[in-house]
């Protein structure tokens, strides 16, 4: 593709782009074009290098033959930011690696990102975990699809696969509701015959690690008052405070639908404990 196709843009409305996870790793012809509709959008390369750990004389050699695209290095902690100009040299030597994932130490520096000129990222990678994802306008995916039809056919499908599974989750969340409506019911009779076993069976609930269980136990709690599973609550809410909710496997390809469920469930959560707290205080 010849650069004055790719003009650069100007102007973005940012509210304009799209994210999409990279699942499979670009490699060869689509690693290369990606790094080529890079040229024209981006202006800055990032890499890093942990300085706990070696480099290898191949890594050395890549830090040393993109010094004169150097812009600026910075520390955080054990780990060298090194920025680079997005020239054409720089982007000659970015293409000798096979993939967008090779870019992790011994061998290389690590973690390849592309900025645009606004700071902003247009791919980002953690090459070690093999994680990524790019973030393009429609015009900028037009351009991707042009110089690699197959890159781009995949994030069209997983734009696809989002929507739909959006759509899933939705009609999941109205039958979840549903249902713990029927259960709330149902709960309140029973405890007129005895609240133990009520809390008994809600605290199991609380440990399934079921997520649909998981989720009614904690609404039961809020809609019951049941201030005996307070520390069962609490246990959540650390675990919430230190992101370590076991999250729904199926978002791990949608940061908006993973970030969307973990807002939902903090914040029934934070009801449920403002709940017991007012019974206690009370």
């Amino acid at each position: 593709m010849e650069r004055s196709f790719i003009a650069r843009l100007s102007g973005v409305d940012v509210s304009g782009r799209k994210t999409y996870d990279l699942v499979d790793e670009p490699t060869g012809d689509d690693y290369r074009a990606l790094l080529l509709c890079a040229r024209s959008q981006c202006d800055t390369a990032v890499l890093t290098v942990d300085t706990t750990r070696d480099l290898d004389p191949s890594g050395r050699a890549v830090v040393e033959r993109l010094a004169p695209e150097l812009r600026s290095e910075s520390r955080s902690g054990d780990l060298r930011l090194l920025r680079y100009e997005l020239s054409q040299a720089c982007v000659d030597v970015l293409g000798e690696a096979p993939g967008l994932f090779a870019w992790r130490q011994p061998g290389l520096p690590e973690n390849l990102c592309l900025l645009r000129q606004d700071g902003s990222p247009w791919i980002v990678s953690i090459a070690a975990e093999r994680i990524g994802y790019v973030e393009f306008t429609p015009f900028e995916k037009l351009l991707l699809g042009r110089a690699a039809p197959g890159l781009a056919a995949v994030l069209a499908h997983q734009g696809a696969r989002d929507a739909i599974l959006a759509a899933f989750e939705r009609r999941l969340e109205d039958a979840a509701e549903a249902m713990e409506a029927d259960l709330l019911v149902y709960a309140r009779s029973v405890a007129e015959d005895g609240r133990d076993g009520v809390v008994a069976a809600v605290r199991d609930w609380l440990g399934s690690g079921e997520l649909v269980r998981l989720g009614a136990a904690v609404h039961l709690v809020a809609r019951l008052g049941l201030t005996e599973l307070g520390p069962e609550l609490g246990r959540l809410a650390e675990a919430a405070r230190r992101d370590q909710l076991p999250g729904p496997t199926v978002y791990r390809s949608s940061p908006v639908l993973r970030e969307r469920w973990r807002i939902r469930f903090e914040r029934r959560l934070g009801e449920a404990t403002t709940v017991l707290e007012t019974i206690r205080s009370g």
